[in-house]
């Protein structure tokens, strides 16, 4: 199948960030981290893990979530900055959100809600 040119990769990713249900299970997923913050703890695993594998060239977003998270695990106002990161939909909100460290958080059943609603 040849890909018409809107459908090149780069239209695809920004097509797939930009859907409506990839925003909202971000916000399925930071009420889940708000109602229980030890969550948070199988985020900072992933990133520890990814790093020692030593298998990513730029970790700026490992790094910016790390912070995001630790400061979030530390304060009131660091949970309020991440929560209002997971709930925004902007360009670089989006950006960071490319290289989530939250595999594990959410259950399939969990994911599936907004996978299959959004392939159907």
């Amino acid at each position: 199948m040849k890909l018409a040119q809107s459908d090149s990769p780069d239209s695809l990713a920004l097509q797939f960030l930009q859907n409506p249900l990839i925003f909202q299970r971000w916000c399925y997923l930071a009420d889940k981290l708000e109602a229980s913050p030890d969550l948070l703890g199988i985020a900072l695993e992933n990133i520890q893990r990814w790093t020692d594998a030593d298998r990513l060239g730029d970790r700026w977003a490992l790094r910016a979530w790390k912070s995001k998270i630790e400061a979030a695990r530390d304060t009131d106002v660091g949970m309020d900055s991440l929560m209002e990161l997971l709930r925004d939909d902007g360009e670089r909100a989006r950006q960071l959100k490319s290289c989530s460290p939250f595999p594990g958080v959410l259950s399939r059943e969990e994911r599936d809600r907004f996978t299959c609603a959004w392939t159907l």
